[in-house]
């Protein structure tokens, strides 16, 4: 086998490993994104801890998200809302980033986003 043909074959096989690993991380993105029926997800993408509660399904909160993570709560039936809210990442007081709006049959899952200055919460539909 010649040096041309072996430097093709590395190159699809590479080729290949970057396409299958391109898309299994499309895949786990489309996945991770997506609303879950009787679930209220949110994921800490800011610069700071988040967290979530529901007032109208007993006050169920979730536990201190970490940034890069996401917490979820099940919920009942019905339109309710979930806030969300962020920590200082000094003092770890906590302040308000929003509220979510939502029928429980589709469920909601979104992030905290921006930093402790300018806070927003995304819906990922």
């Amino acid at each position: 086998m010649g040096v041309a043909t072996k430097v093709k074959k590395a190159a699809v096989a590479a080729g290949t490993v970057t396409l299958l690993a391109g898309a299994a991380v499309a895949g786990t993105t489309a996945s991770a994104s997506a609303a879950v029926p009787h679930t209220f997800k949110v994921c800490a993408y800011g610069n700071y801890s988040a967290m979530a509660d529901i007032p109208q399904q007993g006050g169920l909160a979730t536990f201190v998200i970490k940034p890069g993570k996401c917490e979820e709560i099940p919920i009942a039936d019905g339109s309710t809302y979930g806030n969300v809210w962020g920590f200082y990442n000094v003092s770890g007081e906590k302040f308000y980033v929003g509220t979510a709006g939502f029928n429980a049959a589709t469920g909601w899952t979104g992030g905290a986003k921006g930093s402790t200055t300018s806070p927003y919460l995304e819906n990922f539909h």
